[in-house]
């Protein structure tokens, strides 16, 4: 018996955008089109995702106190990761982002007034317990934006560190792609998918402005289509072997390390198969 996949349902302009894209790209070439793409992607990893734990008991005595563990609450979207995937190389270090912290400073609160027992009567000293709570400084409030992130924070945040890697594929274009004949060598192209940060339908978003002035190719993505992406399929070959760690990771940031060793391991030619497959997927769309 075999866990069941799972797919997303397309709306018809969806379908319609996937087919148009297989008939404009089925059938360039590996080396050529498909090798000087830059494929890049956001992706998380929940603790409330992971497996139930499993334990070798005897049978009879499930509800034992030594055979009970605590369930994990769900956690929200903790680990959010970022990284790209080229046929010749991979971004070395996964960017971490939407930390619980990110960009927040403490404020350190003031004390709570003492009591002034000779000079001052309890109603002055309780008004200036309130005017102490009137002003004192608060602690900045923390939000995450879940699965997704503003425009201004992709350009800030994850976008720098793509283009710089793009310009520096572009310049290893001679190194990287001696076979591809060279009016061709150094096109290059960056994969994004549709999420509204990356700002794909509007040429005037933060994201199109920085992709305009750094000189970065964008090749159109279909929407709601990461089977056409290869880069998520490295995302479940790691996601699956830190799941399999689980019971190693007490922290968030051990969580981290475990994705950064996980992707480490993922090699080139596990990168290369999956770019390879791209024109078969292109001709089942």
């Amino acid at each position: 018996m075999f866990k069941a996949s799972k797919q997303k349902k397309i709306t018809a302009s969806q379908a319609a955008g996937r087919i148009a894209y297989s008939n404009d790209h089925k059938d360039k070439p590996v080396q050529g089109f498909w090798d000087g793409v830059q494929f890049t992607d956001e992706a998380h990893l929940d603790p409330g995702d992971l497996p139930d734990e499993r334990i070798l008991r005897p049978e009879g005595e499930r509800n034992n106190p030594e055979n009970v563990v605590d369930k994990q609450p769900f956690q929200g979207n903790a680990v959010h990761f970022a990284a790209w995937v080229n046929y010749y190389e991979k971004q070395r270090f996964l960017t971490f982002y939407n930390d619980e912290y990110d960009d927040v400073v403490p404020v350190k609160p003031l004390p709570k007034p003492r009591r002034r027992p000779t000079t001052e009567t309890d109603n002055e000293y309780t008004k200036r317990v309130a005017q102490w709570e009137a002003e004192k400084a608060r602690q900045p409030k923390i939000e995450k934006p879940g699965n997704s992130m503003r425009a201004v924070y992709y350009v800030e945040k994850i976008l720098p560190s793509y283009a710089h890697d793009y310009n520096c594929l572009i310049a290893r274009s001679n190194e990287l792609r001696p076979q591809v004949p060279r009016k061709y060598r150094f096109y290059w192209y960056i994969v994004e998918d549709n999420d509204p940060s990356h700002g794909t339908y509007n040429k005037e978003s933060l994201p199109a402005i920085y992709r305009a002035e750094h000189g970065i190719r964008r090749l159109k993505h279909p929407s709601n289509s990461p089977d056409l992406n290869p880069i998520e399929g490295i995302w479940n070959i790691i996601k699956m072997r830190v799941k399999q760690r689980l019971y190693e990771l007490n922290t968030i940031q051990d969580m981290k390390e475990a994705l950064q060793e996980e992707w480490e391991k993922v090699t080139q030619d596990n990168i290369q198969k999956r770019i390879n497959e791209l024109p078969d997927r292109l001709y089942q769309v």
